[in-house]
C-alpha cells in the first residue's frame, strides 16, 4: 500500500537510525503519568478573551503571559514542575500530522499544526533535562479524534492509525521515549471517533512496529471504549498491555477491577463557556475531592497512576502551578506519588 501524502516520518526509524536502546521503567514498576497539553499560545489566549470579551479560564498559570509551544523554556518549566510532583512520564496530546485530514479540530485555526510543530522544541527541553542529570520521558497520547471515524479493521484504516504512531515515535529519540518492561508506551484516547476496531487493529500495530524500531514491541495502553471490539460481529474482547478510564477529573476515581490503571483528577468545569445541559461543575473542595482521588489510586494496587489532566486549562483540570492554587496541586500530587510508587 502506498505512503499516504500526509505521512512525514522523522529520523528515528529503521534502516537510518539503529540505536533503540532504552532507559525503560522495570515490567512491575510503579510509575506515574500526566496528561499534558501543549497547544498554548499567550497570544492565541489574548486575542480569544478579546474576541469572546470574557476569559475561558477559570485557573491561570503564572507563565500565561508567555506559554508556548514553539518555546523550549515553557517545556522546561512544565517538565521541571512535574518532576517536582513526582511525576515519571508524560502523555503529550499528539493530534497527528499536518494534512492528515482536510478538517482540522484543534481549539483554535492558528494551533492547528501545534502537535508537530511543538515536537521539535518539547525534545529540546528534554535533552536540557537529560544533561543536567534528571531525564523525564515522553509516551505517546494519541487523541484519536482525528481518526476522523475511520474503519480500524481494514488495512487502509489500520495503516492510518500504524503511520500515525509511527510518525510520532520517529520524530523524537528514542532515549527519551518512556518504556515499561522495554516496550514503549502507545496511550489511547477513546474510541468515539473510529467506527469500527477488532482485535486485528491492535495485532497490526505490533505486528508493524518492531520493523520501524529495531525490534521493539509497544505497550499500548487504552481507554474503555476499546475494552471491546466495535461494530464487529460477534464482538470480540480486545487485549493489550493496559486498560483506563477518562473521566477522573469531573467524576473522580474508577474501581473498576477490569481497569489497570489508576486515574485521578482536581475537578472539573465547563460552566466558564455559558450555560446549557452540556455545561459541567465539579468542585475541587479546596483539594479535598483530588486528595480523595489520590487515597483510592494508593490504595488501588495497580501498577501506573495516571493525572488527569497537566494543564488541560479550558475543562479547568490542571495540577500546574497557577496564581488561584499556587503549588497547592503539586505538592498534593508529590505526597501521594511517593506513597504510590513505594507500593504497599
Amino acid at each position: 500500500m502506498a505512503e499516504p501524502a500526509w505521512a512525514r516520518p522523522g529520523p528515528y526509524r529503521l534502516p537510518d537510525y539503529q540505536d533503540f536502546s532504552l532507559e525503560s521503567f522495570a515490567a512491575g514498576q510503579r510509575v506515574v503519568g500526566t496528561y499534558f497539553f501543549y497547544w498554548f499560545l499567550a497570544d492565541s489566549y489574548r486575542q480569544r478573551v478579546r474576541e469572546r470579551g470574557s476569559d475561558p479560564y477559570i485557573y491561570h498559570p503564572t507563565d500565561i503571559e508567555t506559554m508556548s509551544f514553539l518555546d523550549p523554556d515553557w517545556y522546561e518549566k512544565q517538565f521541571l514542575d512535574m518532576q517536582a510532583a513526582g511525576v515519571d512520564f508524560v502523555l503529550p496530546d499528539y493530534w497527528g500530522e499536518p494534512g492528515q485530514y482536510a478538517r482540522r479540530v484543534a481549539p483554535a485555526p492558528e494551533l492547528n499544526y501545534f502537535a508537530t510543530q511543538g515536537i521539535p522544541p518539547m525534545t529540546e527541553a528534554l535533552g536540557r533535562l537529560a544533561a543536567r542529570g534528571q531525564p523525564l520521558k515522553v509516551a505517546l497520547f494519541l487523541d484519536t479524534t482525528i481518526m476522523n471515524d475511520a474503519d480500524l479493521t481494514t488495512r487502509e484504516g489500520q495503516e492510518i492509525l500504524y503511520i500515525t504512531i509511527r510518525d510520532w515515535f520517529s520524530k523524537i529519540p528514542p532515549r527519551y521515549w518512556a518504556a515499561i518492561g522495554g516496550r514503549p508506551i502507545v496511550w489511547l484516547y477513546d474510541a468515539q471517533h473510529v467506527s469500527a476496531f477488532d482485535q486485528s487493529t491492535f495485532d497490526y500495530v505490533y505486528e508493524r512496529f518492531p520493523q520501524d524500531f529495531g525490534g521493539l514491541s509497544p505497550y499500548i495502553v487504552r481507554e474503555w471504549q476499546w475494552k471491546d471490539s466495535k461494530n464487529v460481529v460477534p464482538p470480540q474482547p480486545i487485549h493489550t498491555e493496559g486498560l483506563y478510564g477518562w473521566g477522573a477529573a469531573p467524576s473522580g476515581f474508577n474501581p473498576d477491577p477490569a481497569l489497570t490503571v489508576a486515574a485521578v483528577g482536581p475537578g472539573f468545569s465547563t460552566i466558564q463557556f455559558g450555560s446549557g445541559s452540556d455545561r459541567l461543575f465539579t468542585d475541587r473542595q479546596g483539594g479535598r475531592y483530588y486528595e480523595d482521588n489520590l487515597k483510592r489510586g494508593v490504595a488501588s494496587g495497580r501498577q501506573i497512576m495516571v493525572v488527569e489532566t497537566w494543564n488541560e486549562l479550558g475543562e479547568a483540570t490542571g495540577i500546574l502551578e497557577t496564581f488561584e492554587f499556587g503549588r497547592q496541586y503539586i505538592d498534593l500530587t508529590r505526597r501521594y506519588a511517593d506513597l504510590f510508587k513505594a507500593g504497599p
